[in-house]
């Protein structure tokens, strides 16, 4: 059985769509997509038809591009107000760990533990322990009589999950999984050096930007700042008398992070809200865009000490502000050098806009390697009808080849 997964990345900037298949242990991405968002401010639902309309539409263009139909997703929620509890449970087994008895003690760690107004994100297991012996990561199929589950249970309010979940209903898909964005990052941007640290993550988003704190590779607390790339485009747009598209473009082709970085020489040609030419020079640009890039920074900086009380031994950045010129100067005068920025080097995604997409993928897949669990978000028909990354390239390779034969063909007739 192939191990297809499909994840929906709800930003508010555009909704990232991702297709990958497992094999080996490695996510190999099938198809990826991103569109504008619509309905969708700061991360939730504002306008549920435009939002519904904006999943249809992407998940359209995916279809297209793979062959068959996507009917089963993973989805990331806002992590607004989000809670985070050490649980506990146990569960009788008889000689084998299996899949039920996993579930079941899973279970019993949130037994009478949400909140009313909350509902359940996931159980992030820190150790099973079969009888007395600790520290499986991966229980199943392991003997014993008794099985004992230290874990994490992350929930998040409901109206945060069923805004999201009724949208993606509204496209005729179904959620069979939900997670959150600081949780994803890590599946993609962690390794195994940083697997036994305490660490943090900064996403630095469109209108909001996420900081998150990783403990032994697992999400121990989050905090979203209201602040991104959007903040940096609105100061272009007032300083200068334009309108944010223009402002855009200025914040992501001509400006630097850092005024040492400069060339004074390079000049920007800009019609203003009343019609006039100006020339911008890249200078003052960049003291706008530095002033508001050390803003967003230093609150990172500032969370990440409110976020924990523990020894900070990394910090990774990721998102899309990463991409402006100069970034990594301002970041080390800010944060030191030992900061990590993240690049996405996957084939298929190299864009730091798919970093939570597919990291989504990868905790989905981890967590069924967990649970003991062989899972597909497609059917055993869509498989044969999938094209293979392998098959994409033969068949391009077939039709490239088809259309050098007709050429010579005709230049040999003529």
């Amino acid at each position: 059985m192939k191990k297809i997964y499909t994840s929906i990345d709800i930003g508010s900037d555009t909704v990232k769509f991702l297709v990958g298949e497992e094999k080996d242990g490695k996510i190999y991405v099938l198809s990826s997509y991103a569109i504008k968002s619509k309905g969708i401010r700061k991360g939730l639902i504002v306008d549920s038809n435009l939002a519904v309309n904006t999943i249809k539409d992407g998940i359209k263009k995916v279809n297209e591009d793979l062959g068959i139909e996507i009917k089963k997703v993973i989805v990331n929620v806002p992590d607004y107000n989000v809670k985070f509890m050490y649980v506990t449970g146990k569960t009788k087994i008889n000689g084998i760990v299996t899949t039920d008895d996993i579930n079941k003690v899973i279970k019993d760690s949130v037994y009478g533990k949400i909140d009313r107004e909350y509902e359940l994100v996931t159980v992030l297991p820190l150790d099973f322990i079969i009888d007395d012996k600790e520290g499986n990561e991966f229980p199943y199929g392991m003997e014993g009589n008794e099985l004992t589950i230290k874990a994490i249970m992350i929930t998040v309010p409901k109206k945060n999950i069923y805004s999201v979940i009724s949208v993606i209903e509204g496209a005729s898909l179904e959620v069979v999984d939900i997670t959150l964005s600081g949780l994803s990052d890590y599946y993609q941007v962690g390794n195994k050096n940083t697997d036994h640290k305490v660490g943090a993550i900064i996403n630095l988003g469109h209108e909001i930007t996420n900081v998150s704190i990783i403990n032994n590779g697992k999400l121990m607390n989050t905090e979203t700042i209201q602040l991104g790339g959007i903040n940096i485009e609105k100061d272009i747009a007032y300083v200068f008398g334009t309108n944010i598209i223009d402002a855009r473009k200025i914040k992501e082709k001509f400006a630097t992070c850092h005024k040492r970085f400069t060339n004074l020489n390079d000049t920007y040609d800009l019609t203003n809200n009343i019609g006039e030419v100006v020339k911008l020079n890249q200078l003052e640009v960049t003291e706008v865009v530095m002033s508001r890039m050390t803003e967003i920074l230093n609150y990172a900086k500032k969370q990440i000490t409110l976020l924990t009380k523990k020894n900070i031994e990394y910090i990774i950045i990721t998102g899309g502000l990463t991409e402006i010129k100069s970034f990594k100067n301002l970041v080390y005068e800010i944060l030191g050098k030992d900061v990590i920025i993240y690049l996405m080097d996957e084939i298929g995604v190299r864009d730091n806009k798919y970093t939570t997409a597919l990291g989504m993928i990868k905790y989905f897949h981890h967590k069924m390697v967990v649970r003991g669990k062989e899972y597909s978000m497609i059917s055993q028909e869509d498989e044969r009808l999938l094209l293979t990354p392998d098959d994409k390239k033969r068949k391009e390779k077939a039709v490239v080849a088809k259309m050098l034969k007709g050429f010579i063909r005709n230049k040999e007739e003529k």
